[in-house]
Order: C-alpha cells, then sequence, then structure tokens
C-alpha cells in the first residue's frame, strides 16, 4: 500500500510538465556602418557642425543654423560622448528601404538616446535624440 502512494505520487508530479523557459529576445545584428555613422553626426552636431550632404533633401533643409545652435547646446550639456550601444532597428513609415536604427549614446554627464532612420541611398532621413526610447 505505501509503495503504490510512492508510486501514485511520482505520476501525479510528472503529469504537470516544469514550465519552459522564456527566450530572451536577441537584437538583430548591427551593422558597423551605420553605427560609426551615428556616432559621427553626434560629436558633429555636439560640435554645431553639420554635414548636410549626409541627409535627404528634406531633413537638410531641416537643418537650420538654428535648429543646429540648439542641438549642439542640448548635445553638449550631456558632455563628451563615451560609448555608443547599440540598441536595434524600429519600423518606420516612408518610403521603400527605409530604416530606424537606434542608439544609447552614454555621455560623462548623462545618456542621451539617438535615433536615426536612414534611407534606401544611405542618407539620413531623420535624426532624433530622446531621453527615454518610446
Amino acid at each position: 500500500m505505501f509503495l503504490s502512494f510512492i508510486i501514485s505520487a511520482l505520476l501525479i508530479a510528472r503529469a504537470h510538465p516544469s514550465p519552459s523557459p522564456t527566450a530572451t529576445p536577441t537584437l538583430p545584428p548591427e551593422n558597423p556602418a551605420i553605427t560609426a555613422l551615428a556616432r559621427h553626426e553626434f560629436v558633429e552636431i555636439q560640435a554645431g557642425s553639420v554635414d548636410k550632404s549626409h541627409y535627404v533633401d528634406a531633413a537638410a533643409a531641416a537643418m537650420t543654423t538654428q535648429a543646429t545652435e540648439k542641438m549642439s547646446e542640448l548635445l553638449s550639456s550631456y558632455g563628451a560622448l563615451i560609448r555608443v550601444e547599440w540598441m536595434g532597428t524600429f519600423p518606420v513609415s516612408g518610403p521603400p528601404g527605409i530604416m530606424g536604427y537606434s542608439y544609447k549614446m552614454d555621455c560623462t554627464t548623462a545618456p542621451i538616446f539617438e535615433q536615426l532612420v536612414i534611407d534606401a541611398d544611405g542618407k539620413i532621413y531623420s535624426i532624433d535624440f530622446l531621453k527615454k526610447l518610446p
């Protein structure tokens, strides 16, 4: 009788499968050329300089002297760039071939996030700096 109780207990224990571990999401592969562009644009804008040839026409037109000065002032308040951390891609609505890229820019004072949207020709469609990712 005692033996059948133990066997029953073992069968009941096996009837409840253990939960399977959940997979940790993995980042899509980083594109080193886009990361280099993100770093370059951050440092250039921080210094108050923008090479408009890196941007699509509409974005270049929006990079006025006043807009560049405002972004430079904001980015300078974060201190020197220490490290760029790849955060992944994000979906973007717009012309075919554009893709969004997110980076965490670790600076001496605080981190800030850069979201870069690149068109199919490799030009910057938009660039945004955020205190936190949406």
